[in-house]
């Protein structure tokens, strides 16, 4: 694991100037980083914390194609969403399939029923009426339309962009941040530091373009840069609960936002329901990086007035928590409910350094913007290499979910720590209550079983497990009054 990760390093630091870097291994530079790859351009990936560990771990796992954008009109951004979801569930039947929607209707609702089946209708219609058209149930009333969703998990979408995309012209390092940077007009060469967050040694970087896909941290990796941008973030907390799916329920919900013109999705995933989120504005990115008791207490409250039989607290099973990048220009300084903000993905080029900056997004318009960026890369830098013929191997998985197995992660997909195997590698983490450990510390047998392929010579199993009960007991436990 380890000398695996040294190998990378000197790769990258003495195999030559790199022709791309990309900044941030989530949903956003995951794809560019296998497009550039794969056109033979000698690319780097390194994400401050593990692949996917930022906002792409902590969505709602539905592909939407962009219907709360017909509540202010945009019928362009709703037409290519809804044909990029068309493409995503085209090419990766692996990955995603439909769901059936129901739209709950409430007397106490801001649209009628007749309006809602109107704009429904209309939405199936701009999807080019390729999934399901809305139709009317009973007991409860609701309408039910389709949407995607990712069959395993987000992380798992982000983790599969990368994986195999591993050799010596294609360099993938988590646990790896940007700490300084310069720009060398005259050699037309970006030199950049980096630390390895792990073992604390610092390298130096060569590279002739740089791809900052760091999600809600880029405009701090502009400042690390020195790049001006006329963009940027504003940022929104989403926050999920998850419970028992004792009815093995596989039709999603969706209700009415009491309070808000917004609404909330009870969403079947694995053993468990989603549900949520939450749409808190924030001021800093601190501020969202962990839920609170108020996160918690507003989601039992409406699922208290919205499901029929309402769990309490003791029942939940794990808490997402993630934050929203939204772009905003930069002269911006309104205070609005966050859903009134686009999700787009925005685009900044500076070709005078060979730089692009890219703000917002979903997953659904993530593999158009990676097509979009290896266009402008192939633009200015020709490809350096032929890239080899890529044979993947064939994923090796276990138990009764179907996971990968923690060696196979370890091999083959950059995991280097627990906590890394049980949120993004599995769904451990999210499935079995309090991140793993199970209540009363059931699961930790199981745990310790899977520490011991992440030892160390400075930490056995043991410690391992015991640092992340810790972990679990300080931020996760006092939310849930454990």
């Amino acid at each position: 694991m380890l000398e695996k990760r040294e190998e990378r390093y000197r790769n990258l630091t003495n195999g030559g100037v790199l022709d791309v870097l990309v900044i941030g291994g989530g949903i956003t530079g995951a794809p560019i980083y296998r497009k550039l790859a794969d056109q033979g351009h000698r690319t780097a990936l390194i994400d401050m914390g593990d692949f996917a560990s930022g906002t792409s771990q902590a969505s709602g796992m539905l592909v939407w194609g962009g219907l709360l954008y017909l509540k202010n009109l945009d019928f362009s951004t709703v037409l290519k969403l809804c044909k990029a979801r068309g493409e995503l569930l085209r090419d990766f039947p692996e990955d995603l399939s439909v769901l059936d929607l129901h739209y709950q209707f409430h007397p106490s609702a801001r649209r009628s029923p007749a309006m809602v089946s109107a704009l429904l209708h209309l939405y199936w219609l701009m999807g080019g009426c390729s999934l399901k058209r809305p139709s009317r149930i009973q007991n409860p009333d609701a309408i039910c339309y389709q949407e995607a969703m990712l069959r395993e998990s987000d992380s798992r979408f982000v983790l599969d962009r990368i994986r195999g995309a591993d050799t010596d012209h294609a360099i993938p390092i988590n646990h790896c941040k940007l700490i300084a940077a310069d720009y060398d007009p005259h050699r037309r060469q970006w030199n950049l530091y980096v630390r390895d967050q792990l073992s604390g040694k610092e390298y130096a970087i060569q590279t002739k373009a740089v791809i900052n896909a760091a999600g809600v941290w880029t405009d701090e990796v502009n400042a690390i840069l020195g790049i001006q941008s006329p963009c940027k973030h504003v940022f929104s907390k989403g926050v999920y609960l998850t419970f028992p799916n004792s009815s093995r329920q596989t039709a999603a919900e969706v209700f009415p936002m009491h309070g808000e013109d917004d609404v909330l999705t009870h969403v079947p995933w694995g053993p468990v329901m989603m549900w949520g989120p939450t749409e808190t504005h924030l001021q800093r990115i601190e501020d969202g990086l962990a839920p609170t008791w108020e996160d918690i207490m507003f989601l039992m409250d409406q699922a208290e007035r919205s499901l029929p039989h309402p769990p309490g607290v003791e029942d939940v099973v794990s808490i997402r928590c993630g934050i929203r990048p939204l772009v905003v220009p930069v002269s911006y300084h309104k205070n609005v409910y966050p859903l009134d903000l686009s999700r787009r993905h925005q685009s900044v080029v500076h070709r005078e350094k060979r730089s692009i900056s890219l703000y917002g997004g979903k997953l659904t318009s993530s593999l158009h913007v990676a097509d979009q960026v290896a266009t402008m890369i192939r633009d200015w830098l020709p490809a350096s290499h032929t890239p080899p013929s890529r044979i993947e191997p064939v994923l090796e998985r276990s138990g009764v979910h179907g996971f990968v197995t923690p060696e196979w992660a370890r091999d083959h997909e950059f995991c280097v720590t627990l906590e890394d195997y049980l949120r993004r590698r599995t769904n451990l983490a999210q499935w079995t209550p309090r991140m793993g450990l199970g209540k009363d510390d059931s699961e930790r047998g199981k745990l310790l079983e899977i520490a011991r392929v992440f030892e160390t010579p400075h930490a056995d199993a043991k410690s391992i497990v015991d640092a992340y009960a810790d972990k679990v007991r300080t931020i996760y436990d006092p939310l849930l009054e454990v």
